[in-house]
């Protein structure tokens, strides 16, 4: 994957539920602002600063947490992208694309998606879980720096720690039980 790049993104859920949104990273820093049933979510990860900001825009809020790679590994494969070994399996189409499909294994926790890249283009058209859980598409992709404010939460919005919810450790969106 691109280390600078700004794609919109739609993911399938296996329950139906679907995601659309638009994602920019930039070497270690991501943002991702997605809608769900008219929800509007915008999530800015600062792999750099270890943090991961929450902005509430209704609110004009934004709630901070500490990045846990760990944590964070699942989702990082529908932002950043997939992570890993590498297998290729062969040329493959999707939505008509001329393709080469990859298994990606990843090397912390063994989970395996699929990988396909589109053969002109040299930019990623989709990713799904083997297990079928998610199918994430990528479209208009396009290569280059970011704007660095996209990274930074709104500097006129208040900064609170991510409030304690009951069975989660804290600074991780809760605090004890």
């Amino acid at each position: 994957m691109d280390k600078q790049y700004s794609a919109d993104l739609m993911i399938m859920m296996k329950d139906g539920t679907t995601f659309r949104g638009k994602t920019y990273i930039d070497g270690d820093r991501m943002r991702s602002e997605m809608t769900e049933s008219g929800v509007d979510t915008v999530t800015i990860v600062r792999k750099d600063q270890q943090k991961i900001y929450i902005v509430l825009a209704s609110q004009k809020m934004v709630m901070e947490m500490p990045y846990d790679p760990d944590k964070f590994s699942g989702k990082s494969a529908a932002s950043f992208g997939p992570e890993g070994k590498f297998e290729l399996i062969g040329p493959e189409s999707t939505d008509g694309v001329p393709c080469m499909k990859y298994k990606v294994t990843s090397e912390k926790n063994n989970q395996v998606f699929y990988f396909w890249l589109d053969l002109a283009q040299k930019v990623p058209l989709r990713m799904s879980a083997a297990d079928n859980s998610f199918i994430l598409k990528w479209r208009h992709y396009k290569v280059g720096p970011q704007d660095p404010s996209l990274f930074e939460p709104p500097a006129n919005y208040q900064v609170i720690p991510m409030p304690s919810m009951p069975g989660m450790p804290d600074g991780q969106g809760g605090g004890g039980q």
